[in-house]
């Protein structure tokens, strides 16, 4: 993160490099993806939080898919930021690559339910 750079300036620069991620998360012609899979939503939300010292706003990516016949949403916290933008967006996509790839999922489960990872 730039020392100058606000939290607007952050989530915008956040947001475009995630969507390019995502877009080339469900290429056919890139491995590993997910392959075969559809992107239905990707948004960023303000969190109120409570915290010992006081309250605050945490901005966190949401992003909700189709996989393998299971519908997914992932969020996690983007601001304030625990690492620079770029390894920032490197991990959110990563994390919900492994998440997704790593676990097991029952075919008789609600193909409308969705698994929060």
């Amino acid at each position: 993160m730039d020392v100058d750079e606000t939290r607007d300036e952050y989530v915008e620069r956040f947001s475009a490099l995630v969507g390019k991620g995502l877009d080339e998360l469900f290429v056919a012609d890139r491995l590993p993806g997910l392959v075969g899979g559809r992107l239905e939503h990707f948004a960023v939300v303000d969190r109120v939080v409570d915290k010992v010292v006081g309250k605050g706003v945490s901005v966190h990516a949401e992003t909700r898919f189709s996989f393998r016949g299971h519908r997914f949403r992932y969020e996690r916290q983007i601001w304030p930021p625990g690492f620079p933008l770029e390894i920032q967006t490197a991990l959110y996509i990563e994390h919900l690559r492994e998440r997704v790839l790593t676990r097991r999922y029952r075919e008789e489960g609600d193909s409308e339910a969705v698994i929060e990872i």
